[in-house]
């Protein structure tokens, strides 16, 4: 079965013709209820999957995204740039007739999107816990930071706004657990959590 890893959609899509965007910080790529006219793919920077103020994901560079929206007619949330970015976007009409030809690829896919839902539903289970340290904690187990430091890849207001937290709160959690030796701050983004005795 065909495994699909980040840039390898380029090569998965190559008969496919694509059209580039370029979108500067803040640009608004689609909204909830625009018609679904393609599948996305980042070539450079990132961009913000959001759902009601929730955000879902950040697509960075090398990876696709707006996947789910191949079977729905309309996007069912809005796809803003966090950063500059530039995007391509494969018409859905080709993308799906290409998925309907080559099964291995139809396969493949599938199992993408199966473990995409996995983190998705990880990521509302999270924002469903009620204080804002379990919240925290919980985030920085499912980074890793429970079996050693680990440098998160987006910055903390982004991680406040993907965990349900204002920056505030989320600084003031963090300021927290380090005063009672919980989590361990090495640098900026850099965090470990204590291990239990």
């Amino acid at each position: 079965m065909i495994q699909i890893m980040s840039d390898e959609w380029l090569t998965l899509l190559n008969g496919v013709r694509s059209t580039r965007r370029t979108l500067a910080p803040s640009d608004v790529l689609f909204h909830a209820g625009d018609p679904v006219q393609a599948l996305f793919h980042v070539e450079q920077g990132c961009i913000r999957l959001t759902r009601a103020g929730i955000v879902l994901h950040v697509a960075e560079a090398g990876q696709p995204f707006a996947e789910a929206s191949l079977f729905t007619e309309f996007h069912d949330g809005d796809a803003v740039a966090e950063t500059e970015a530039r995007v391509l976007a494969f018409p859905k009409t080709a993308v799906l007739l290409l998925l309907k030809a080559h099964p291995d690829l139809n396969l493949a896919f599938s199992a993408y999107l199966a473990r995409q839902l996995q983190r998705l539903r990880g990521r509302f289970e999270l924002v469903r816990l009620r204080s804002a340290r379990n919240r925290v904690v919980a985030y920085l187990t499912q980074a890793g930071a429970a079996e050693g430091a680990v440098t998160l890849d987006r910055p903390l207001t982004v991680v406040a706004s993907e965990i349900g937290l204002t920056r505030e709160a989320l600084y003031r959690t963090l300021t927290k657990l380090e005063k009672e030796g919980l989590v361990r701050r090495d640098a900026p983004r850099t965090f470990s959590l204590a291990r239990p005795h």
